[in-house]
């Protein structure tokens, strides 16, 4: 299952960079998230690897994180893995304007599983939370 979504941050391309290098940053834009791990690497360089603790419905949830590709400021690419399955999501950054970037998240997933009989009803809501993971950064990044 692949889609992508885009929206404008009101901040320069510079600090939208800034803001998406800072690990612990994270929890500001991600619902759920408790906790993160550092495993291998520092965070941003290609091939570390966190593993996120996340909550939801109640129930807990580990994502192995790994940055895949990075070239900041324009572009950071990671693969996700879980029990469910996994995905990665490369974002774009394009400077529209000295305070505006436009953001671009591109996502591949592939479901494991029960998820993968169920994953083309579900897309509509994993678009949804990818969005609202958008919209939150956007918030975060122009603060």
């Amino acid at each position: 299952m692949k889609y992508s979504l885009s929206n404008t941050i009101n901040s320069s391309l510079h600090k939208v960079a800034d803001k998406i290098s800072v690990s612990e940053g994270t929890k500001q834009w991600t619902e759920g998230l408790q906790s993160i791990e550092q495993i291998t690497g520092d965070y941003c360089d290609v091939g570390s690897i966190r593993k996120l603790h996340y909550i939801f419905n109640k129930k807990d949830l580990i994502i192995t994180e790994t940055i895949v590709e990075q070239n900041l400021p324009g572009q950071i690419k990671f693969k996700y893995e879980s029990k469910m399955g996994s995905n990665i999501v490369e974002l774009i950054f394009e400077e529209m304007s000295d305070n505006e970037v436009k953001q671009t998240s591109n996502t591949t997933m592939e479901l494991k599983g029960v998820m993968r009989l169920f994953g083309g009803l579900m897309k509509g809501m994993f678009k949804k939370q990818s969005k609202k993971y958008m919209t939150a950064f956007k918030k975060y990044a122009e603060e």
